[in-house]
């Protein structure tokens, strides 16, 4: 079934439950002759959240294996973003301030925005905690990043260069992160 089906009848089974539960008692009764209607109501609202919360983990599940290799799963991308910016910091004192800048920007287009779309797959993955964690770090890398263009936008190769070291350490350091799960 669909998750939305499983909010559908989380939904109807609370609507049952409320008017099997609306009617008070007999005089003399301990529960009203609707009270089969309320039983009714609960079991399907538990039943709709069974459905929806094990459609979840299904799909949890197949984020996490089925498109494990999808290129547009942020764990994949950040796997070939490390490799090319260290190649990129290898070579990037050689550069002049208008090829750093350019190659950030070919980075950003490639790597750094297809990432960011993917956090939902992150989360959905590694939990909200260690989701959270991984994408702070990453985060710190693309703000440094970031700072690498704006420093060689300003001709300040020094601190492009530093700037860019950091930003290498921060996506090597959340990479780390999700190679510990």
């Amino acid at each position: 079934m669909k998750p939305a089906s499983g909010t559908f009848v989380f939904t109807l089974g609370i609507l049952v439950a409320i008017s099997g539960a609306a009617k008070p008692p007999a005089e003399g009764e301990a529960f009203p002759d609707t009270f089969p209607v309320f039983i009714a109501g609960f079991l399907a609202a538990v039943a709709g959240v069974e459905i929806w919360w094990g459609n979840r983990s299904i799909t949890r599940q197949l984020t996490s294996n089925a498109d494990h290799e999808a290129p547009d799963n942020p764990f994949v991308i950040l796997r070939q973003l490390v490799p090319a910016l260290q190649e990129f910091s290898a070579r990037a004192e050689a550069l002049d301030p208008a090829d750093i800048e350019h190659q950030v920007d070919d980075l950003t287009s490639r790597y750094i925005t297809p990432f960011v779309e993917g956090r939902q797959a992150v989360i959905d993955r590694l939990g909200l905690q260690k989701g959270a964690d991984f994408l702070v770090t990453a985060a710190t890398g693309e703000r440094l990043l970031n700072r690498v263009w704006s420093a060689a936008a300003d001709g300040h190769l020094e601190e492009a260069l530093t700037s860019l070291a950091e930003a290498v350490g921060a996506f090597e350091q959340a990479q780390q992160q999700i190679a510990a799960e």
